[in-house]
């Protein structure tokens, strides 16, 4: 029994593979993937391979930095340092939150989700 981890963003990709483990085998699911992506990284090939093959998925939430959408803000990178909300001009790389966490931080500020954007902590 195998159990793979993966980060939320796959989980799209794992329903679909689920979907279609108990009607097809594995070289018919790469077949169709590389027909409709028009040719298969062998990155994305493994990735597959991994879910069709697990007995099961345990996921991870991703954590981003936050930053206003707006760039007529000097300090656009949002933290959450000091117990209090800052802005600062680039991110800290131990400020990462879940989407969760960053609206929990939001609430009670009069701030809007909307406002901001999520940046990949490792950019």
């Amino acid at each position: 029994m195998s159990k793979l981890t993966l980060d939320e963003k796959h989980r799209k990709l794992a329903d679909c593979i689920n979907s279609l483990k108990s009607n097809y085998l594995l070289s018919e699911v790469l077949l169709v993937a590389g027909r409709k992506l028009n040719n298969l990284h062998p990155e994305t090939e493994a990735l597959i391979a991994k879910i069709y093959l697990a007995d099961g998925i345990d996921w991870i939430t991703t954590k981003y930095n936050w930053r206003f959408k707006s760039k007529k803000i000097y300090a656009r990178y949002i933290s959450s340092r000091y117990a209090e909300i800052t802005f600062f001009k680039r991110p800290f790389a131990d400020n990462i939150m879940t989407e969760s966490e960053f609206k929990k931080l939001l609430e009670g500020t009069g701030l809007p989700f909307e406002a901001f954007e999520k940046v990949n902590a490792d950019d």
